[in-house]
């Protein structure tokens, strides 16, 4: 008897550890901490500033001076290093189901976690229930634009915690249209090998029709827009496409260079019905005869008094007198493609009347003014080749300049004074008339080079914001146009007329 007993202590005694080590514990207090952001649409996988894409990225050397031609990662939704964009444009990301918004619980703790999904009175959406894991705290839901109420529950035991976070679901929809100054004209992506080695060189578009290049200044605007903030993502669709005129680009094909449809037409093929919040336009440098001008002054002393040597200039009696012919035809031009952005009618060539695309409440029209190209960088009139500063010197009062005289005195290589009427302005004058559109001028691409003590033109050397010549250097069509500093100038002010323009705010959480 004795002996039952002290065995039966012993066996309660040495077991009583384990009687404690599964006494059943309390569920520790759940606590909801939540957040939300909308997805990037406009993707920078490698951080280097510039929008990524879908459109395949060479196998090898894409930012070398001869990439392959292979290209490999096309069409598989994730945006790789220097993967080039689907003709210059991310319009694969829009989904009628809406935009993608990330639902991230990691910083909870509890068990499990759901989010519901409401906007006013009605549930949208609830979320399956998920372990509150690393690797699982985080949901994507895709919904259209407007006001939500992300609600957060996560679950310990039998306790909960609810959070409920008030969200402005917005994706800004931005288009860019246009010519060679807005296509990034000069800047592949892979400029920079041809800038630091030269030599035989193959230029990286992202659409080789049309020489456009995430690096155009709307394009990395379009990125900055993006980074500005976690609470709204930015689509870019861009059509700009160098040589564009108003006739042959914009508002009619631009056969040159294999586009069959005006950059109207492209644009609704892309994004259909949905409102554009934000246009960028450059136009007007090609329909005024730049390439012109320049040849013309390349080839002729005292250029603005001679006929021009080629183009539609060479149609009137002297340059100057081309110039300002073609200027005056501007603002109807301006007016009619405003017709085609939100206006009450739109006409484009060979397919005559179109709907016009639609603009979103408070929608931002950018026309953008041209850069001085003309200035060394002490600020004097440059001297470059065969072109004279006098030559320059013209081009800078009677093109460029937004707020020109009435007249401009052009001294010739004999010293003899021409005195000409600027009837119908400038170039960068007409496009600040834009305003009477309700379009928003961009006038920063203009100053930061026109306005500056340190000139940027094509004779200014290091500060040069512009090529010169490149035809012997084997990249031709990059002559005369935004390097990649001056890229970066324009796109700086483009984004500030952005954010000085757009009304819209995005939700906080």
């Amino acid at each position: 008897m004795l002996r039952r007993i002290i065995i039966t202590s012993l066996a309660v005694t040495l077991a009583s550890p384990f009687l404690i080590n599964f006494t059943a514990q309390a569920a520790p207090a759940p606590i909801a901490k939540g957040s939300w952001l909308m997805v990037p649409q406009s993707k920078d996988a490698n951080g280097d500033g510039f929008i990524d894409g879908d459109g395949g990225v060479p196998k090898s050397g894409a930012l070398q001076l001869q990439p392959s031609t292979t290209f490999v990662g096309a069409g598989n939704f994730i945006a790789q290093p220097n993967e080039r964009l689907i003709g210059g444009a991310l319009s694969w990301y829009l989904d009628a189901g809406g935009y993608p918004v990330q639902l991230n619980a990691c910083a909870s703790t509890g068990a499990t976690y759901f989010w519901t999904i409401s906007q006013g009175q009605s549930i949208i959406k609830t979320t399956s229930a998920r372990a509150l894991k690393k690797k699982t705290c985080k949901t994507t839901v895709s919904l259209p634009e407007g006001q939500y109420v992300f609600q957060l529950t996560v679950r310990s035991g039998s306790a909960k915690r609810v959070l409920n976070l008030n969200a402005n679901v917005l994706n800004y929809l931005m288009v860019a249209l246009g010519d060679s100054y807005a296509s990034g004209e000069g800047n592949p992506r892979n400029v920079e090998a041809w800038l630091s080695e030269g030599g035989a060189f193959t230029p990286y578009w992202d659409d080789d029709n049309c020489n456009r290049s995430s690096r155009g200044a709307p394009a990395q605007s379009a990125l900055a827009l993006e980074k500005a903030s976690p609470h709204y993502s930015v689509t870019l669709v861009d059509v700009a496409c160098s040589g564009a005129t108003v006739d042959s680009g914009i508002l009619g094909p631009q056969r040159q260079a294999g586009q069959t449809i005006s950059q109207i037409q492209q644009l609704r093929g892309l994004i259909g019905e949905r409102p554009i919040d934000i246009a960028t336009i450059s136009i007007g440098g090609n329909d005024t005869g730049f390439e012109t001008v320049l040849t013309s002054c390349a080839l002729n002393n005292d250029c603005p008094i001679r006929r021009a040597t080629n183009g539609s200039l060479s149609r009137y009696p002297t340059l100057q007198e081309g110039v300002q012919a073609e200027l005056g035809k501007l603002p109807a031009n301006f007016a009619r493609i405003a017709g085609c952005l939100g206006g009450s009618s739109c006409s484009v060539a060979e397919a005559g009347a179109v709907p016009p695309l639609k603009m979103a409440a408070g929608a931002a029209i950018l026309p953008t003014m041209y850069p001085d190209i003309t200035r060394s960088s002490s600020g004097a009139a440059c001297s470059y080749l065969t072109i004279s500063a006098a030559d320059f010197a013209w081009a800078r009062a009677t093109q460029l300049l937004p707020t020109p005289g009435p007249n401009y005195l052009f001294t010739t290589t004999s010293g003899q004074q021409v005195t000409m009427a600027l009837t119908n302005g400038t170039l960068n004058s007409q496009v600040g008339t834009t305003s009477a559109l309700r379009w928003s001028p961009v006038s920063g691409s203009w100053s930061s080079s026109g306005e500056s003590t340190t000139g940027h033109g094509v004779c200014a050397g290091n500060d040069s914001w512009v090529f010169g010549l490149t035809a012997f250097q084997g990249f031709t069509s990059a002559s005369f146009h935004p390097n990649p500093a001056g890229q970066r100038a324009i796109a700086q002010a483009i984004t500030g007329a952005i954010n000085a323009a757009v009304t819209a705010t995005a939700g906080t959480g």
